[in-house]
């Protein structure tokens, strides 16, 4: 069975932060922006935009960001495994019931776990997003900089000779494009039924994820489950993208005594 995220992540190798780095360094990998996890690491909040673009700079913060990342990618291609193993065993067991909607139910749902079908979901790492932020801060500190500076670029100096390009030729004038033919009106019945599909889907899509937290949390940690009254307990132990927070950002009310 894979460790959690907060357990795998902690290596007898990696450097040990200062408490708000640590948490700051949880958060980025977490997928928050810098400014957001600088100020949910408890820096101040008017300068978290710069806080947070500093920190990253630093390498052992950047370097914990990142083992941080690899120890959640690490985990959740572990328990991908354990679901598609089950799924396996699904699909055999409806082959050899000759269930042909059960098998292909399976072998779909294999095939999205292992990324062999496009999916809307997108997983966002926080390393790589972290540092496109930090790259993006850092030139509109510079341009900010220049402009109150009142710094110009440096223009040539003027040849004697004048250069004049010649005129282009006019342009032929553009074609309108004709315009698209409107698109089919759908019937009051046909709205309402794809309405009513739509919040099908939707419904059920939030089910399955309701299912996954419930039965991750009690898999892992099941000393919590006189906490966990419904399925949507569970919910405030992960983040947006379902991954299990560490015990130090669960409710205060639901730790475990011995967490420190």
């Amino acid at each position: 069975m894979p460790q959690s995220a907060e357990t795998s992540a902690e290596s007898p190798s990696h450097v040990h932060l200062p408490h708000r780095q640590e948490a700051f360094a949880r958060h980025v990998a977490a997928g928050r922006t810098l400014t957001d996890a600088a100020r949910l690491a408890g820096y101040a909040w008017d300068s978290a935009r710069q806080t947070g673009s500093r920190l990253m700079k630093e390498p052992q913060i950047a370097a914990r960001v990142a083992g941080i990342a690899h120890a959640k990618e690490d985990q959740r291609q572990g328990e991908l495994d354990e679901l598609v193993a089950g799924l396996k065993r699904v699909m055999i067991d409806a082959m050899e019931r000759k269930n042909d909607f059960a098998t292909l139910r399976a072998i779909d749902m294999i095939a999205r776990l292992r990324g062999l079908t496009p999916t809307t979901a997108k997983r966002f790492g926080g390393v790589e997003a972290a540092l496109e932020e930090m790259h993006r801060l850092s030139g509109e500190d510079e341009e900010t900089a220049g402009e109150e500076a009142g710094l110009e670029p440096d223009l040539p100096d003027s040849p004697e000779t004048v250069f004049d390009p010649p005129m282009p030729p006019e342009l032929p004038q553009p074609v309108e494009p004709a315009p698209a033919p409107a698109p089919d009106r759908l019937s009051p019945a046909q709205a309402r039924a794809a309405a009513r599909a739509a919040a099908q889907q939707a419904a059920r899509a939030e089910a399955e994820r309701r299912i996954f937290r419930y039965e991750h949390l009690m898999a892992h940690h099941p000393e919590l489950s006189p906490r966990i009254e419904e399925l949507s307990d569970a919910r405030a132990y992960f983040d947006d993208f379902d991954t299990l927070l560490p015990p130090e950002l669960w409710p205060e009310q639901a730790q475990p005594s011995d967490a420190e």
